[in-house]
């Protein structure tokens, strides 16, 4: 893709591409809970699986279409990557012992978080009309999960989902941070990404050959869906929003994620029998009313910061 250049030979930034990777990014996410609730092995054998499948893919990503990967880029991404790590294990966990609607809709408080945050830590603008547009979102995500109907399994087993939602939800922000603090210095998103997976082997290995005791009886089943997973959810959608982040403020790439839970919970009524309700519905507009407005917002905002970027990276470069 050529670039175009502007006369301090800067690459200026696309209008709406970076706000687009998100919406994909966050629709290809949407199947990773469908996924997780259908696999028949244990949280660690899962996590151990997704991880390990992931990271020679990405080495080979790197090398062909980044900047390889070595010892620096590992020092930039061995942080965030710790996060990432427990984020994913708390995130699958949630999926396997709540509903889907109240384990996304819990993770949906991040942008909340980060329009308070993000001021501080990033130096980022909050405008009125992007909290407007944030809180519009968020009532339509608790209509869509208020209006869902708890399907199966006891009230203990749904209080240990819940809470591991709230744990992931915390800790994905701290990655969320780190991760936009590390995009910042120009890092190529599948050398950043690369590391990323290597330190979640690093952490997930021992914790996996401690803990499961079915780290070698998944099903072909099980093999057909941790493929999926790395290649959907995980290449495909970590690929967008990592490269996004260097574009996006993180409330706005955040935000966009709020279209999560609407897309989880359609999926689960579809292939998990989960049933949904005409708030639910009701909600969905209205988050997807809000989230276009933060879209819109955003893609006409014009500010130095955001028109003029670096060449790091190859979806903007005409020679990866």
């Amino acid at each position: 893709m050529a670039n175009a250049v502007n006369s301090t030979g800067a690459t200026q930034r696309p209008r709406t591409a970076p706000e687009a990777a998100v919406v994909i990014a966050v629709l290809a996410w949407a199947v990773g809970p469908i996924m997780v609730s259908s696999l028949s092995v244990s949280l660690p054998t899962i996590v151990f699986w997704r991880q390990l499948i992931w990271l020679p893919v990405l080495f080979v990503l790197a090398h062909k279409l980044g900047d390889g990967f070595n010892r620096h880029h590992f020092a930039i991404s061995w942080k965030p990557g710790v996060f990432f790590a427990i984020s994913t294990a708390l995130g699958f966990g949630s999926f396997q012992q709540t509903t889907i609607a109240n384990a996304t809709l819990i993770g949906s408080l991040t942008p909340a978080v980060l329009l308070f945050l993000a001021p501080k830590i990033l130096g980022e603008k909050i405008t009125a009309q992007r909290v407007v547009y944030s809180l519009v979102s968020f009532v339509g995500v608790v209509a869509v999960v208020v209006g869902a109907e708890t399907s199966g399994g006891s009230s203990e087993h749904g209080l240990l989902g819940d809470a591991m939602a709230f744990g992931n939800m915390a800790v994905w922000t701290i990655y969320f941070i780190t991760a936009k603090q590390a995009r910042d210095e120009g890092t190529n998103t599948w050398s950043f990404l690369t590391g990323i997976c290597l330190t979640n082997v690093l952490i997930v290995t021992p914790w996996a050959l401690i803990a499961s005791d079915d780290l070698f009886s998944t099903t072909r089943t099980d093999w057909l869906l941790l493929f999926l997973m790395m290649l959907i959810p995980g290449t495909t959608g970590h690929y967008l929003m990592t490269w996004a982040q260097r574009y996006l403020d993180t409330t706005v790439s955040s935000l966009i994620t709020l279209l999560g839970p609407v897309i989880s919970t359609a999926l689960a009524y579809v292939f998990l029998d989960q049933s949904i309700t005409v708030a639910q519905i009701i909600g969905g507009v209205v988050v997807l009313l809000g989230l276009g407005g933060v879209i819109l917002s955003t893609s006409s905002a014009r500010t130095t910061k955001s028109d003029t970027v670096g060449t790091a990276d190859p979806l903007l470069n005409s020679n990866p």
